[in-house]
């Protein structure tokens, strides 16, 4: 039922997007239709990887990706609040890196609580640091893509506009991982035990059907006939 009502609100979410892309198009804002086109490829994922892998992904994921892309070009760029709050740009990048270094997390940790994946905690917790900082960089290309593409400035022309972006993606991502790092501790921290351990419990409950495909092919790979 909650996959069902998911995938409801994945439609809807592509259908929309879908909408505005086409009608950019139709006024030849190509722009525009190159951030509509980015939005919808990002809302496709959670299908995607259900589709092909049988991986459940939380749409909030998609969610936080989609309104990270829209506040960043259409709000920050084309509706010009860059230069009219110039703290903009540095609070985007902060929160998405919060979003980013949690997905990066979980992601990892489904696997951890399923015995597919057999690490120290500490190396999840590192390698969730650096899928952060590896989104915020593929981020700073497509920056530079759409600049060079579209005549933006999104980079405002300078190196150093894109290492501060990278701090601060780093940094977020540092207090991302601290909170995971909170919560696998059993540490009692209500914000983090509400945040971090729902959005867990539901990705762990989301893929139980992968960890019981796993689960029988390594038994029978284990006895053979």
């Amino acid at each position: 039922m909650k996959l069902h009502k998911q995938f409801l609100q994945l439609g809807a979410t592509n259908i929309l997007l879908a909408a505005i892309t086409g009608y950019a198009l139709y006024n030849q804002s190509f722009d525009m239709v190159f951030a509509g086109v980015l939005m919808l490829l990002v809302s496709l994922l959670p299908i995607y990887f259900k589709a092909a892998h049988n991986v459940y992904i939380p749409a909030v994921f998609m969610y936080v990706a989609v309104v990270f892309i829209f506040a960043a070009v259409f709000l920050g760029q084309f509706g010009g609040l860059y230069d009219r709050w110039h703290w903009f740009d540095a609070f985007l990048h902060f929160i998405s890196a919060l979003a980013f270094g949690l997905a990066g997390f979980l992601l990892l940790f489904v696997y951890y609580v399923h015995n597919k994946l057999k690490l120290p905690k500490g190396v999840i917790l590192f390698l969730a640091f650096f899928f952060c900082l590896g989104v915020g960089a593929f981020w700073e290309i497509i920056e530079y893509g759409i600049d060079h593409a579209l005549g933006t400035n999104m980079q405002v022309g300078s190196l150093d506009d894109t290492m501060m972006d990278l701090l601060l993606n780093a940094l977020g991502a540092i207090v991302s991982v601290t909170l995971c790092s909170i919560y696998m501790s059993k540490m009692s921290v209500p914000i983090v035990d509400n945040v971090v351990g729902a959005m867990t419990e539901e990705i762990i409950e989301g893929n139980k059907e992968v960890a019981k495909t796993t689960t029988n092919d390594s038994t029978a790979s284990s006895n053979p006939s």
